[in-house]
Protein backbone atom coordinates (compact mmCIF):
# COMPACT_ATOMS: atom_id res chain seq x y z
CA UNK A 1 0.00 0.00 0.00
CA UNK A 2 1.60 3.52 -0.80
CA UNK A 3 2.15 5.72 1.66
CA UNK A 4 0.78 8.92 1.59
CA UNK A 5 1.13 12.20 3.85
CA UNK A 6 -1.29 12.53 6.16
CA UNK A 7 -1.48 15.86 8.66
CA UNK A 8 -1.26 15.05 12.06
CA UNK A 9 -4.72 15.41 14.44
CA UNK A 10 -5.50 18.64 15.59
CA UNK A 11 -5.50 17.61 19.58
CA UNK A 12 -1.98 15.98 18.35
CA UNK A 13 -0.68 18.96 16.78
CA UNK A 14 -1.56 21.14 20.37
CA UNK A 15 0.14 18.40 22.48
CA UNK A 16 3.14 19.23 20.49
CA UNK A 17 3.10 22.79 20.44
CA UNK A 18 2.01 22.72 24.01
CA UNK A 19 5.61 21.03 24.27
CA UNK A 20 7.96 23.67 22.88
CA UNK A 21 6.78 25.88 25.94
CA UNK A 22 6.05 23.27 28.52
CA UNK A 23 8.70 20.58 28.25
CA UNK A 24 6.32 18.60 30.37
CA UNK A 25 7.81 20.09 33.27
CA UNK A 26 7.35 23.44 35.10
CA UNK A 27 10.31 25.54 34.13
CA UNK A 28 8.94 28.57 36.99
CA UNK A 29 9.67 26.48 39.64
CA UNK A 30 11.19 28.37 42.66
CA UNK A 31 14.98 28.69 42.38
CA UNK A 32 18.12 27.81 45.00
CA UNK A 33 20.41 29.15 42.79
CA UNK A 34 24.52 28.39 43.99
CA UNK A 35 26.59 30.93 44.28
CA UNK A 36 27.74 32.41 41.11
CA UNK A 37 30.75 31.48 39.86
CA UNK A 38 33.94 34.26 39.31
CA UNK A 39 35.02 33.47 35.48
CA UNK A 40 37.79 35.22 34.14
CA UNK A 41 39.52 35.14 30.82
CA UNK A 42 42.10 32.76 29.88
CA UNK A 43 45.24 32.88 27.52
CA UNK A 44 44.67 29.81 25.44
CA UNK A 45 47.26 28.26 22.76
CA UNK A 46 47.08 24.64 21.16
CA UNK A 47 44.09 23.83 18.31
CA UNK A 48 40.79 24.68 17.74
CA UNK A 49 38.22 23.00 15.62
CA UNK A 50 35.18 25.16 14.81
CA UNK A 51 32.48 23.33 13.24
CA UNK A 52 28.68 23.66 12.31
CA UNK A 53 25.54 21.38 11.84
CA UNK A 54 24.58 19.59 9.76
CA UNK A 55 27.65 19.08 7.79
CA UNK A 56 30.44 18.90 10.25
CA UNK A 57 29.20 18.45 13.84
CA UNK A 58 29.24 14.53 13.75
CA UNK A 59 32.58 14.64 11.61
CA UNK A 60 34.70 16.48 14.38
CA UNK A 61 32.71 14.74 17.60
CA UNK A 62 33.11 10.92 16.44
CA UNK A 63 36.93 10.65 15.94
CA UNK A 64 37.61 12.95 19.48
CA UNK A 65 34.83 10.07 21.58
CA UNK A 66 36.26 7.40 19.50
CA UNK A 67 40.31 8.72 20.51
CA UNK A 68 39.42 9.27 24.37
CA UNK A 69 41.08 6.75 26.42
CA UNK A 70 39.99 7.51 29.74
CA UNK A 71 37.01 9.72 30.60
CA UNK A 72 34.38 11.81 28.80
CA UNK A 73 32.35 13.97 31.16
CA UNK A 74 29.14 15.64 29.38
CA UNK A 75 26.77 18.10 30.53
CA UNK A 76 23.92 18.59 28.43
CA UNK A 77 19.93 19.36 27.56
CA UNK A 78 18.63 16.88 25.08
CA UNK A 79 20.18 13.64 24.56
CA UNK A 80 17.85 11.26 22.42
CA UNK A 81 20.53 10.11 19.21
CA UNK A 82 20.82 6.86 19.23
CA UNK A 83 23.87 6.63 17.67
CA UNK A 84 25.70 9.19 19.84
CA UNK A 85 24.50 6.24 22.84
CA UNK A 86 26.35 3.62 20.77
CA UNK A 87 29.79 5.91 20.37
CA UNK A 88 29.68 5.71 24.18
CA UNK A 89 28.95 2.66 25.01
CA UNK A 90 32.24 1.53 22.71
CA UNK A 91 34.17 3.85 24.66
CA UNK A 92 33.23 2.25 27.99
CA UNK A 93 33.36 -0.80 26.51
CA UNK A 94 37.59 -0.14 26.12
CA UNK A 95 37.55 1.34 29.87
CA UNK A 96 36.86 4.84 28.80
CA UNK A 97 35.23 6.51 31.96
CA UNK A 98 32.11 8.43 30.98
CA UNK A 99 30.30 10.76 32.80
CA UNK A 100 27.05 11.93 32.15
CA UNK A 101 24.91 14.79 33.47
CA UNK A 102 21.53 15.16 31.91
CA UNK A 103 18.05 17.05 32.02
CA UNK A 104 15.60 14.25 32.13
CA UNK A 105 12.58 16.24 31.46
CA UNK A 106 9.83 13.09 30.18
CA UNK A 107 11.19 13.05 26.46
CA UNK A 108 10.18 10.65 24.87
CA UNK A 109 13.31 7.65 24.76
CA UNK A 110 15.67 9.68 26.09
CA UNK A 111 15.45 7.73 30.03
CA UNK A 112 15.67 4.63 28.27
CA UNK A 113 18.64 5.85 26.97
CA UNK A 114 20.13 7.12 30.26
CA UNK A 115 19.04 3.84 31.79
CA UNK A 116 20.95 1.94 29.21
CA UNK A 117 24.47 4.03 29.86
CA UNK A 118 24.19 3.59 33.36
CA UNK A 119 23.47 0.02 33.27
CA UNK A 120 26.19 -0.32 31.19
CA UNK A 121 28.41 1.87 34.05
CA UNK A 122 28.10 5.19 32.90
CA UNK A 123 28.04 8.13 35.83
CA UNK A 124 24.88 9.50 34.90
CA UNK A 125 23.34 12.23 37.35
CA UNK A 126 20.35 14.14 36.53
CA UNK A 127 20.74 18.06 36.17
CA UNK A 128 19.80 19.99 39.41
CA UNK A 129 16.98 22.12 36.94
CA UNK A 130 13.53 22.59 37.39
CA UNK A 131 12.86 18.57 36.28
CA UNK A 132 14.75 17.79 39.29
CA UNK A 133 13.58 15.51 42.26
CA UNK A 134 15.48 16.41 44.91
CA UNK A 135 16.83 20.63 44.39
CA UNK A 136 16.70 22.94 41.63
CA UNK A 137 19.14 25.56 41.27
CA UNK A 138 18.32 26.66 37.71
CA UNK A 139 15.65 26.60 35.52
CA UNK A 140 16.82 24.43 32.95
CA UNK A 141 20.45 22.74 32.91
CA UNK A 142 20.73 23.90 29.01
CA UNK A 143 24.55 23.78 28.42
CA UNK A 144 26.32 21.68 25.80
CA UNK A 145 29.61 20.53 27.56
CA UNK A 146 31.55 17.58 26.64
CA UNK A 147 35.28 16.89 28.35
CA UNK A 148 37.55 14.50 27.23
CA UNK A 149 40.61 12.83 28.30
CA UNK A 150 41.00 16.07 30.49
CA UNK A 151 42.38 17.84 27.61
CA UNK A 152 39.84 18.58 24.69
CA UNK A 153 36.59 20.61 25.61
CA UNK A 154 33.60 20.95 22.99
CA UNK A 155 31.34 24.09 23.45
CA UNK A 156 28.40 24.15 21.05
CA UNK A 157 24.93 25.34 20.44
CA UNK A 158 23.55 22.09 19.88
CA UNK A 159 21.85 18.83 21.24
CA UNK A 160 22.36 15.41 21.10
CA UNK A 161 19.31 14.46 19.46
CA UNK A 162 19.51 13.82 15.64
CA UNK A 163 18.21 17.30 14.16
CA UNK A 164 21.43 18.67 16.06
CA UNK A 165 24.09 16.81 15.24
CA UNK A 166 22.85 14.63 12.38
CA UNK A 167 24.60 11.54 10.93
CA UNK A 168 26.91 13.12 8.29
CA UNK A 169 30.26 11.14 8.52
CA UNK A 170 31.56 13.51 5.96
CA UNK A 171 33.52 16.53 7.04
CA UNK A 172 31.33 19.26 4.95
CA UNK A 173 28.13 16.28 4.51
CA UNK A 174 28.31 14.95 1.30
CA UNK A 175 25.87 16.35 -1.36
CA UNK A 176 24.57 13.09 -2.77
CA UNK A 177 23.54 11.49 0.82
CA UNK A 178 23.11 14.24 3.59
CA UNK A 179 21.49 14.15 6.45
CA UNK A 180 19.74 17.25 6.89
CA UNK A 181 19.42 19.01 10.33
CA UNK A 182 19.44 22.19 12.22
CA UNK A 183 21.87 25.01 12.03
CA UNK A 184 23.89 24.92 15.09
CA UNK A 185 27.62 26.03 15.70
CA UNK A 186 30.55 24.16 17.63
CA UNK A 187 34.05 24.40 18.90
CA UNK A 188 36.68 22.05 19.97
CA UNK A 189 39.67 23.58 21.90
CA UNK A 190 42.48 21.60 23.14
CA UNK A 191 43.40 22.95 25.90
CA UNK A 192 43.86 21.32 29.58
CA UNK A 193 43.42 24.95 31.29
CA UNK A 194 39.94 25.01 29.69
CA UNK A 195 39.61 21.43 30.27
CA UNK A 196 39.55 22.19 34.10
CA UNK A 197 37.54 25.40 34.00
CA UNK A 198 34.47 23.20 32.46
CA UNK A 199 34.84 20.14 34.49
CA UNK A 200 34.84 22.31 37.74
CA UNK A 201 31.53 23.87 36.68
CA UNK A 202 30.26 20.27 35.22
CA UNK A 203 31.22 18.36 38.83
CA UNK A 204 30.05 21.28 40.52
CA UNK A 205 26.46 21.33 39.22
CA UNK A 206 26.44 17.21 39.20
CA UNK A 207 27.22 17.38 43.65
CA UNK A 208 24.13 20.20 43.84
CA UNK A 209 22.23 17.41 42.60
CA UNK A 210 24.08 14.24 43.88
CA UNK A 211 23.72 16.11 48.03
CA UNK A 212 20.27 16.31 47.19
CA UNK A 213 18.37 14.79 50.22
CA UNK A 214 15.60 12.74 48.27
CA UNK A 215 17.16 10.06 45.66
CA UNK A 216 15.31 10.86 42.39
CA UNK A 217 13.53 7.85 40.95
CA UNK A 218 13.58 7.76 37.09
CA UNK A 219 10.17 6.20 37.34
CA UNK A 220 8.45 9.33 38.65
CA UNK A 221 9.30 10.55 35.44
CA UNK A 222 7.03 9.31 33.25
CA UNK A 223 7.03 10.26 29.36
CA UNK A 224 5.73 12.57 26.86
CA UNK A 225 5.40 10.97 23.88
CA UNK A 226 5.11 12.92 20.88
CA UNK A 227 6.06 11.85 17.40
CA UNK A 228 5.20 14.47 14.98
CA UNK A 229 7.04 15.38 11.40
CA UNK A 230 7.61 18.18 9.27
CA UNK A 231 8.18 18.95 5.65
CA UNK A 232 11.95 17.24 4.63
CA UNK A 233 14.32 20.60 3.34
CA UNK A 234 14.86 19.94 -0.69
CA UNK A 235 18.07 20.31 -0.66
CA UNK A 236 21.25 20.92 1.37
CA UNK A 237 22.40 24.43 1.26
CA UNK A 238 24.10 25.86 -1.92
CA UNK A 239 27.79 26.30 0.09
CA UNK A 240 28.65 23.44 2.86
CA UNK A 241 31.12 24.10 5.21
CA UNK A 242 33.85 21.53 6.41
CA UNK A 243 35.28 22.05 9.83
CA UNK A 244 38.03 24.29 10.07
CA UNK A 245 41.20 23.54 12.20
CA UNK A 246 43.24 26.17 13.95
CA UNK A 247 47.13 25.24 15.43
CA UNK A 248 47.75 28.58 17.73
CA UNK A 249 51.70 28.74 18.66
CA UNK A 250 50.87 32.58 20.27
CA UNK A 251 47.84 32.80 23.04
CA UNK A 252 44.54 34.14 22.57
CA UNK A 253 41.98 35.60 24.63
CA UNK A 254 39.48 33.13 25.16
CA UNK A 255 36.28 34.07 28.01
CA UNK A 256 34.00 31.03 29.12
CA UNK A 257 30.42 32.56 29.34
CA UNK A 258 28.41 30.98 31.76
CA UNK A 259 24.67 31.76 32.52
CA UNK A 260 23.49 32.80 35.23
CA UNK A 261 26.97 34.22 36.19
CA UNK A 262 28.54 36.42 34.09
CA UNK A 263 26.40 36.50 30.57
CA UNK A 264 24.50 39.40 31.23
CA UNK A 265 27.95 41.35 32.52
CA UNK A 266 30.23 40.44 29.23
CA UNK A 267 27.32 40.48 26.67
CA UNK A 268 25.61 43.43 26.79
CA UNK A 269 29.45 45.27 26.76
CA UNK A 270 30.43 43.58 23.68
CA UNK A 271 27.97 44.16 21.59
CA UNK A 272 27.90 47.63 22.02
CA UNK A 273 31.74 47.81 21.49
CA UNK A 274 30.57 47.10 17.84
CA UNK A 275 31.85 49.31 15.68
CA UNK A 276 31.50 47.94 12.08
CA UNK A 277 29.04 44.63 12.30
CA UNK A 278 26.78 42.20 14.19
CA UNK A 279 25.88 39.09 12.90
CA UNK A 280 23.59 37.17 15.21
CA UNK A 281 22.16 33.40 15.11
CA UNK A 282 19.25 32.69 17.35
CA UNK A 283 16.38 30.34 17.81
CA UNK A 284 14.00 33.29 18.75
CA UNK A 285 14.57 36.93 20.36
CA UNK A 286 12.27 37.25 23.22
CA UNK A 287 11.80 40.97 22.67
CA UNK A 288 9.50 41.68 25.38
CA UNK A 289 11.87 40.30 28.40
CA UNK A 290 14.00 42.51 30.35
CA UNK A 291 17.35 41.08 29.92
CA UNK A 292 16.89 40.75 26.33
CA UNK A 293 15.86 44.34 26.17
CA UNK A 294 19.03 44.82 27.69
CA UNK A 295 20.78 43.50 24.84
CA UNK A 296 19.10 45.03 21.94
CA UNK A 297 19.53 48.06 23.64
CA UNK A 298 23.30 47.64 23.46
CA UNK A 299 22.83 46.96 19.24
CA UNK A 300 21.05 50.40 19.54
CA UNK A 301 24.05 51.66 21.27
CA UNK A 302 26.89 50.38 19.12
CA UNK A 303 24.14 52.33 16.31
CA UNK A 304 24.49 55.34 17.62
CA UNK A 305 27.86 55.42 18.24
CA UNK A 306 28.28 53.84 14.51
CA UNK A 307 25.82 54.84 11.91
CA UNK A 308 27.09 52.53 9.26
CA UNK A 309 27.38 49.30 11.37
CA UNK A 310 25.55 46.22 9.77
CA UNK A 311 23.55 44.13 12.18
CA UNK A 312 22.25 41.06 10.54
CA UNK A 313 20.32 38.41 12.82
CA UNK A 314 18.79 35.50 11.56
CA UNK A 315 15.92 33.26 13.08
CA UNK A 316 14.19 30.36 13.43
CA UNK A 317 10.76 30.49 12.00
CA UNK A 318 7.84 31.49 14.49
CA UNK A 319 5.75 28.02 16.11
CA UNK A 320 3.90 30.08 18.44
CA UNK A 321 1.66 33.40 17.98
CA UNK A 322 4.30 34.98 20.38
CA UNK A 323 7.28 34.31 17.88
CA UNK A 324 5.52 36.20 15.59
CA UNK A 325 4.59 39.00 17.78
CA UNK A 326 8.34 39.45 19.08
CA UNK A 327 9.95 38.97 15.35
CA UNK A 328 7.65 42.46 14.67
CA UNK A 329 8.95 44.22 18.00
CA UNK A 330 12.08 44.05 17.06
CA UNK A 331 11.57 46.92 14.56
CA UNK A 332 11.02 49.28 17.72
CA UNK A 333 14.74 48.55 17.79
CA UNK A 334 15.31 49.72 14.25
CA UNK A 335 15.86 45.79 12.46
CA UNK A 336 13.06 45.41 9.98
CA UNK A 337 12.66 42.13 8.44
CA UNK A 338 14.58 41.65 5.41
CA UNK A 339 16.99 44.67 6.15
CA UNK A 340 18.00 42.96 9.09
CA UNK A 341 16.34 40.02 10.20
CA UNK A 342 15.57 36.98 8.05
CA UNK A 343 14.06 33.27 8.94
CA UNK A 344 16.53 30.19 8.34
CA UNK A 345 15.47 28.48 5.10
CA UNK A 346 13.20 25.68 5.55
CA UNK A 347 14.38 24.75 1.56
CA UNK A 348 18.04 23.99 3.58
CA UNK A 349 17.81 23.15 6.76
CA UNK A 350 15.34 21.60 9.68
CA UNK A 351 15.07 24.94 12.19
CA UNK A 352 17.72 27.48 13.56
CA UNK A 353 19.11 26.22 16.35
CA UNK A 354 21.83 28.45 16.98
CA UNK A 355 23.24 30.54 19.30
CA UNK A 356 25.94 32.36 17.27
CA UNK A 357 27.38 36.08 17.72
CA UNK A 358 30.21 37.37 15.72
CA UNK A 359 30.93 41.42 16.26
CA UNK A 360 33.34 43.30 13.61
CA UNK A 361 34.14 39.71 12.40
CA UNK A 362 36.94 39.26 14.89
CA UNK A 363 35.31 37.97 17.56
CA UNK A 364 33.04 35.06 18.04
CA UNK A 365 30.47 33.72 21.28
CA UNK A 366 29.96 30.33 20.00
CA UNK A 367 27.50 28.89 22.98
CA UNK A 368 24.03 27.63 24.39
CA UNK A 369 22.27 31.00 25.18
CA UNK A 370 18.96 31.58 23.37
CA UNK A 371 17.65 35.02 23.81
CA UNK A 372 15.26 34.76 26.26
CA UNK A 373 15.32 35.83 30.41
CA UNK A 374 15.35 32.46 31.42
CA UNK A 375 18.35 31.66 29.39
CA UNK A 376 20.75 34.30 30.42
CA UNK A 377 19.64 34.70 33.86
CA UNK A 378 18.16 31.72 35.43
CA UNK A 379 19.41 28.48 33.40
CA UNK A 380 22.71 27.21 33.40
CA UNK A 381 24.47 27.59 29.92
CA UNK A 382 27.74 27.64 28.69
CA UNK A 383 29.68 29.54 25.86
CA UNK A 384 33.23 30.62 24.99
CA UNK A 385 33.99 34.36 23.78
CA UNK A 386 37.09 33.54 21.31
CA UNK A 387 38.70 36.99 20.36
CA UNK A 388 40.31 35.58 17.08
CA UNK A 389 39.59 37.06 13.83
CA UNK A 390 40.42 33.06 11.53
CA UNK A 391 38.14 31.76 13.99
CA UNK A 392 35.33 34.86 13.66
CA UNK A 393 35.62 34.70 9.81
CA UNK A 394 34.79 30.74 10.02
CA UNK A 395 31.66 31.26 11.60
CA UNK A 396 30.63 34.47 9.47
CA UNK A 397 31.44 32.08 6.40
CA UNK A 398 28.48 29.74 7.96
CA UNK A 399 26.26 32.51 9.08
CA UNK A 400 26.62 34.17 5.57
CA UNK A 401 25.05 31.05 3.97
CA UNK A 402 21.61 31.41 6.07
CA UNK A 403 21.54 34.84 5.59
CA UNK A 404 22.38 34.45 1.68
CA UNK A 405 19.40 32.08 1.77
CA UNK A 406 17.39 33.13 4.42
CA UNK A 407 13.80 33.85 3.99
CA UNK A 408 12.77 37.44 4.16
CA UNK A 409 8.67 37.28 5.46
CA UNK A 410 7.14 35.61 8.15
CA UNK A 411 4.77 32.89 7.15
CA UNK A 412 0.98 33.54 7.62
CA UNK A 413 0.35 30.73 9.82
CA UNK A 414 3.07 31.23 12.91
CA UNK A 415 3.13 27.14 13.88
CA UNK A 416 4.93 24.68 11.15
CA UNK A 417 2.72 22.13 9.29
CA UNK A 418 3.13 18.98 11.09
CA UNK A 419 2.30 15.52 9.87
CA UNK A 420 1.67 12.18 10.95
CA UNK A 421 4.62 9.28 12.04
CA UNK A 422 3.46 7.08 8.75
CA UNK A 423 4.00 10.39 6.42
CA UNK A 424 7.68 9.47 6.95
CA UNK A 425 7.49 6.26 4.57
CA UNK A 426 7.00 8.85 1.95
CA UNK A 427 10.49 10.60 2.00
CA UNK A 428 9.44 13.70 2.27
CA UNK A 429 8.93 14.36 6.13
CA UNK A 430 11.64 14.79 8.90
CA UNK A 431 10.90 13.67 12.34
CA UNK A 432 10.93 16.59 15.45
CA UNK A 433 12.56 16.23 18.21
CA UNK A 434 10.16 19.02 20.30
CA UNK A 435 13.68 19.42 22.69
CA UNK A 436 14.91 21.49 20.04
CA UNK A 437 12.35 24.01 19.44
CA UNK A 438 11.38 24.01 23.45
CA UNK A 439 11.36 27.29 24.98
CA UNK A 440 14.43 27.60 27.35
Amino acid sequence: MKATLEKLPARDVTLFEEAFTTEGVNRMCELTPPKKKKVSSLKIAGEFIAYASPESTYAVTKPLIEGAKKSILIGIYDFTAEYMKTLLLRAMGRGVKVSLMLDLDNRAGETELYEELAKHGCECVPAPSCASKNVQAFSSSHEKVIVIDNTWVLVQSGNWSDASIPLNEVDGGDPDNFTFGNRDTGVAVNSPKLAAFFTKVLRADMKIELDGAVPQSLEDLGEISLEAFGAKPVAPAPTLLKSRSFKLQKEIDVTPILSPDNYMSVIPGWLASATKSIDIGQQYIRTRQPGIQKLLGSIVEARKQNPDLLVRIVLGHPTKPKDVEDIKELSKFGLTLGENVRLISRKHFVHCHNKLIVVDGKSVLVSSQNWSDSAVLKNREAGLLIEFPKAAAYYREVFDVDWETGEKKIPKAGAPELFAPQSLATGRTIKLNWGDYAEV
